[in-house]
């Protein structure tokens, strides 16, 4: 039992090891990112959100070049020519890596070598503005609040004589934790779940946004696991159930879950 529970852990800790050295960006750029980008605050945000339901209607997924062109647009009709995102290339490895994956689906090969035509694949807008996120400069709650309304649709507000009730599905939700995933935003060691395989010692995986949303609103572990933080295992999810989820153990978002606080107006500053 001693020997299969220390494979066991060192499988563990060996996957976590391997995330951490192939992950596009380490903490600290995260970091670096964030302080250089301190007048890309929330009201930045909102206005090129404004500016991309203006241009792109109803479409869900874009080209990286069509977004990045409302981005620059909006940023230096706000602050004139010498406002951007600093430090772009972070941002920009996270695309790029994105735009190879969807790339290699499509079958088109080494996007090193057609990088014009990987350009040309459209990306979910909820990926880009997931990534976008990254240079940020808010609270922890508002950070929550922008990608929860980002995933909001018009059918996603249902209204009744008595009240308006606003929700995203747990698909988009579950999309969303891919796409934080993605762009390294989420701890490695939350991602890492079990596998099937037990025998002769538990074995491990990197789980998915399906894997990490069904654990956090199921719970997991048993007794010494985590309980689910939403009111139902399945179905819509609110704002304050996506902040719940993205605070959780499974996910982790940004280190969160080692946060000693509660509320959404009480969360940390990063």
């Amino acid at each position: 039992m001693l020997l299969r529970s220390t494979v066991s852990n060192n499988s563990r800790q060996a996957l976590r090891e391997e995330m951490e050295a192939i992950a596009l960006l380490d903490p600290l750029e995260i970091d670096d990112l964030r302080l250089a980008n301190s007048e890309f605050t929330v009201e930045v945000w909102e206005r090129i959100v404004e500016e991309t339901k203006r241009e792109f209607g109803s479409r869900d997924s874009v080209t990286y070049p069509e977004f990045l062109s409302v981005v620059v647009r909006v940023m230096r009709e706000l602050k004139g020519e010498g406002f951007t995102v600093q430090f772009g290339h972070l941002v920009d490895r996270i695309v790029i890596a994105e735009l190879e994956r969807v790339g290699n689906k499509k079958g088109q090969g080494d996007i090193n070598h057609e990088v014009a035509a990987a350009s040309e694949n459209e990306l979910p807008l909820t990926f880009l503005f997931a990534t976008l996120s990254l240079a940020l400069q808010s609270t922890v709650a508002d950070r929550v609040r922008v990608l929860y309304e980002s995933m909001l649709s018009d059918i996603d507000t249902t209204s009744s004589d008595e009240e308006s009730t606003t929700a995203v599905s747990g698909e988009k939700v579950a999309e969303m934790l891919t796409h934080l995933q993605n762009s390294c935003q989420l701890v490695p060691v939350a991602q890492i779940v079990e596998t099937n395989s037990e025998v002769p010692y538990q074995t491990f995986r990197v789980g998915n946004g399906d894997d990490l949303a069904k654990r956090a609103r199921e719970g997991y572990g048993g007794k010494k696991g985590s309980e689910g933080v939403t009111r139902e295992s399945e179905g819509p999810v609110s704002l304050e159930e996506f902040h719940a989820i993205l605070k959780t153990k499974t996910v982790c978002a940004w280190g969160e879950c080692y946060v000693k606080k509660t509320g959404m107006t009480s969360t940390s500053d990063r």
